[in-house]
């Protein structure tokens, strides 16, 4: 019994240690570079810390796209750390609560990557200055694999579907007008080898619906490098 217990004494100590000394900011500043140079958008995490007993919780997280800003639920990682001990790498994450509309995992192994995201009615609030406000709900799942560091010849299947809330406030001239018409956007894209193919984008709203395909660069790096939804909402038509 002595001994059991200076060993779980010792092991406390030593994650403890663990814990103090984990480079959560190194974290936060991979994921923003990382989220950065895919999208073109701006990244802010508040946040990146343990949370007890063996998690990473990040925080305060928003995107900036220019003319609207995304709040982002909170996000807790749960490291896999059997794994590491057998050449794993990977963690699961998921959003708060007990119902949490995220969920997803990370693995990588002997040069392997692979991320797997699932949503269910994950609910972001978004803004347009001080003025405008209304909620979305994201659901949709996503895969997507790469071999070491070579993160844009990936390849990756994915769907998403997104309602769009009540919209608060002034009409603001800043938010762009497929967000201000559209009610329901629904997506099925492919990534492969450095393009995304939009295999299908439809937007429905009370006055119009529209339907979109085509192929862009990964990462989108540049402005116009991901499709204006206003540019084929012009051809469209509005619904009688």
């Amino acid at each position: 019994m002595p001994i059991l217990g200076y060993f779980l004494f010792g092991f406390s100590l030593f994650y403890a240690f663990f814990l103090w000394q984990f480079p959560y900011d190194h974290i936060r500043k991979a994921i923003i570079q990382g989220f950065e140079e895919s999208f073109p958008m701006k990244l802010s995490i508040g946040k990146v810390g343990p949370s007890l007993p063996s998690n990473i919780a990040v925080e305060n997280i928003s995107i900036d796209s220019g003319s609207l800003l995304f709040q982002v639920p909170d996000v807790s990682l749960h490291p896999n750390l059997l794994g590491f001990f057998w050449g794993k790498t990977g963690f699961n994450f998921e959003g708060p609560g007990k119902s949490p509309g995220l969920h997803g995992e990370f693995q990588s192994q002997k040069n392997q990557n692979r991320v797997t995201i699932r949503l269910n009615n994950l609910v972001i609030k978004a803004s347009a200055a001080k003025e405008t406000s209304f909620q979305m709900k994201l659901s949709g799942e996503a895969t997507f694999d790469w071999m070491g560091e070579d993160f844009e010849k990936g390849t990756g299947l994915g769907w998403a579907l997104l309602e769009r809330g009540e919209i608060r406030g002034a009409q603001n001239p800043q938010l762009p007008a497929a967000l201000a018409l559209f009610d329901r956007i629904r997506a099925e894209v492919q990534l492969k080898e450095g393009t995304l193919r939009v295999k299908r984008l439809e937007v429905s709203g009370k006055d119009f619906n529209g339907s979109f395909q085509g192929d862009f660069p990964f990462p989108g790096k540049g402005k116009g490098d991901f499709p204006d939804l206003g540019l084929f909402l012009q051809s469209s038509g509005a619904k009688k």
